[in-house]
């Protein structure tokens, strides 16, 4: 679960200089995902969806306003299946480029971390060709010994996969 706080490492009296990325990071397929928390509008419990029966795509009620939602769990899904529940817990509003309101469903609660700028990296063109990375621009690597990672689950490092940099 992705309830845990990632406290920046104190390398030296200089480190409160350190720029920092406060980002929404959340579980999908296997990865771990993350928004600046500048794009992100609200998180909520998730209301019903109507899903499109041939795509990733579906919508959802939100104060009145209709939101696209984009089930990022059949979209990354390396099988062809449109049988991914669209039925969670959580839905993350955000912004589309073109500025309309866009839900990002998900099973459990996100976490608000914060990374050190100079440790992201740009994803590589290659990577991106991977179907679940598609969606990432850059990625960073926490080490446990590190931070205060609880959801590490007995893992020394995890990768976080970052959206809308």
């Amino acid at each position: 679960m992705l309830s845990s706080y990632f406290p920046p490492k104190q390398q030296s009296s200089l480190s409160s200089d350190v720029e920092l990325l406060r980002v929404l990071a959340f579980e999908m397929a296997d990865y771990v995902f993350a928004l600046p928390i500048s794009l992100i509008f609200k998180v909520i419990d998730c209301p019903p969806i109507t899903k499109s029966h041939d795509s990733d795509l579906g919508i959802a009620d939100f104060d009145g306003r209709t939101v696209v939602v984009v089930n990022l769990a059949q979209k990354l899904s390396t099988q062809n299946s449109t049988n991914e529940s669209w039925q969670k817990r959580f839905l993350i509003l955000t912004q589309t480029r073109q500025k309309e309101l866009c839900g990002i469903p998900i099973d459990f609660p996100p976490a608000l971390i914060e990374i050190p700028k100079k440790n992201i990296q740009p994803l590589p063109l290659s990577a991106r060709q991977i179907k679940a990375l598609s969606i990432a621009t850059h990625v960073v690597t926490l080490y446990k010994s590190e931070h205060s990672v609880n959801f590490l689950m007995g893992k020394e490092e995890v990768k976080i996969f970052l959206i809308g940099i």
